[in-house]
């Protein structure tokens, strides 16, 4: 009896660390990636990037300045697309340490697949959002329960237009806010906010 009690002790702490690991895992590849994300898009904004900031400028100044910052459709950048850059940079940066790892027998190969699963999907996450933040009134602007969360990093990324030395989060600004890039809107006579008001 006691054996069986101890045996089933033994069960419930290895299923514990198992979920324990599997949630650390999540949490540190969403925090990798937001990191990423943060970095990359800086350095974006930077002259020494040279022809990626060029690229990323197209975005800002000819496709969606501030005075033309909401569209029908989202207008592509074409051949300045800045999305593929974060994709092949993502590789050597957050991809091959988390593959290494897994080879090195740290992790294994089904937390190996999470960590990376999150990587892929945060991005993919990040890059329908931004989208999204330049589609006039887009669906998820309409949908009561994430409106208001939706409408918020719509007038965040905004600002990131007027001034792009902020808010280089897409959907996460905690690093923004550590590296004190982070500023709120604050005046509702902007032009984001009447447009959004205007159906």
């Amino acid at each position: 009896m006691c054996g069986c009690l101890s045996r089933n002790r033994g069960h419930r702490l290895v299923i514990y660390f198992i979920m324990i690991t599997a949630i650390l895992v999540i949490f540190l590849s969403y925090l990798a990636t937001t990191l990423f994300g943060y970095v990359v898009h800086w350095s974006l904004h930077q002259k020494w990037s040279g022809g990626f900031n060029q690229s990323h400028m197209t975005h800002h100044l000819k496709l969606y300045p501030p005075s033309d910052y909401l569209s029908e459709k989202y207008r592509e950048a074409g051949a300045d697309s800045t999305p593929k850059f974060f994709f092949f940079a993502a590789l050597p940066t957050l991809i091959l340490p988390v593959l290494t790892l897994c080879y090195f027998e740290i992790l294994s190969w089904v937390l190996t697949l999470l960590a990376v699963g999150v990587m892929f999907g945060v991005g993919l996450m990040k890059n329908y959002l931004h989208d999204a933040f330049h589609i006039k009134n887009h669906t998820l602007s309409k949908i009561p329960i994430i409106k208001t969360w939706f409408n918020n990093l719509v007038q965040l990324h905004y600002y990131h237009h007027v001034d792009m030395s902020k808010n280089f989060g897409i959907s996460a600004f905690f690093w923004d806010r550590l590296f004190k890039s982070f500023v709120k809107y604050k005046d509702s006579n902007e032009p984001i906010f009447k447009w959004r008001s205007s159906k």
